[in-house]
């Protein structure tokens, strides 16, 4: 388990002009104590911004599928041949081959994460197209008692490493179950908005906004318990053992 806020993450430049600042990235044997390389199948977690009035140049990648999530603000997305405002709760995947631009067209920063998931060793295919989908488009489930859970997308979106993207909220003062997972998935928490105590294995962590939670492994098991009076938004993905 490691808890990881991109805060604590050097910051780079990916598509010319977004601002970019990895939380998490794969395991890597040539450099073992790398910070946050600690996924099995993910290659890449990180938290991104765009400036005000500023565009991303064109860019494609032949080697990898990647997933957006708009944390906060409003843009354009341009991909293949769609063209589409985006605004927070929206995720997009950008399959492979696919030249895409984001313009921030606001006086106010434009928030949002990158999933990155490269096609060696991957068990499904890419998409085809862009997709994207608000999570509030999606029913809402329950789980783990007191998880409530709007899927983003999932294998059937066509995914290639991932299995799920999620936005799980969890409302005030509410204890979801403890359960545990072992050491050969990935299973992330970005906490978005409110704050909780997660208790993974025998740590204890106040996770907070901008704080990220690799819970794989976690034995006995892991909760994030809400003991405040606000609710608490996060962003979920995971890769489960299948």
């Amino acid at each position: 388990m490691e808890m990881r806020s991109w805060l604590q993450s050097p910051s780079s430049l990916t598509h010319g002009n977004i601002i970019k600042r990895e939380i998490f990235s794969k395991k890597d044997s040539d450099d073992p104590h790398k910070p946050g390389a600690i996924l099995n199948y993910i290659d890449s977690f990180s938290r991104c911004y765009l400036e005000s009035r500023i565009a991303s140049i064109p860019t494609s990648f032949d080697d990898r599928q990647l997933i957006f999530y708009i944390v906060d603000g409003a843009g354009i997305f341009e991909g293949g041949d769609l063209k589409q405002a985006v605004r927070e709760g929206d995720g997009i995947i950008v399959p492979p081959e696919t030249t895409h631009i984001l313009t921030n067209e606001a006086d106010t920063p434009l928030e949002f994460l990158i999933l990155e998931e490269t096609l060696a060793d991957a068990e499904g295919a890419p998409r085809d197209d862009v997709l994207i989908r608000n999570y509030r488009e999606r029913p809402l489930g329950q789980g783990h008692w007191t998880h409530l859970v709007h899927p983003i997308f999932g294998s059937d979106d066509g995914l290639v490493k991932l299995h799920s993207v999620l936005m799980v909220t969890i409302d005030a003062m509410q204890t979801p179950d403890t359960h545990g997972h072992a050491d050969n998935m990935d299973e992330v928490w970005y906490m978005l908005e409110g704050n909780g105590i997660h208790v993974v294995s025998q740590n204890v962590y106040r996770q907070r906004p901008g704080d990220a939670a690799s819970v794989a492994p976690s034995n006995p098991g892991h909760t994030l318990i809400n003991d405040t009076d606000q609710p608490l938004k996060t962003f979920y993905f995971a890769r489960y053992t299948r």
